[in-house]
């Protein structure tokens, strides 16, 4: 916990920080999934719109 804080925290209220800290983190992770999740339903839309080739897809993902 000195290590995330940079200060000593007491031994009391540890435990509800790394919980805290815990949740945090599980949510961000989720949230992280769903985002990617998303930027690859807009690109499929994406390269649909523009009738891409699988070649131009695999050269437009190998740039970006």
């Amino acid at each position: 916990m000195k290590k995330v804080f940079k200060a000593d925290i007491p031994l009391a209220e540890r435990s509800d920080w790394e919980d805290w800290i815990t949740r945090d983190r599980a949510e961000i992770a989720r949230l992280s999934a769903e985002i990617t999740k998303a930027e690859a339903q807009i690109d499929s839309i994406v390269y649909g719109l523009f009738d891409l080739t699988p070649d131009e897809i695999a050269l437009l993902e190998s740039v970006v």
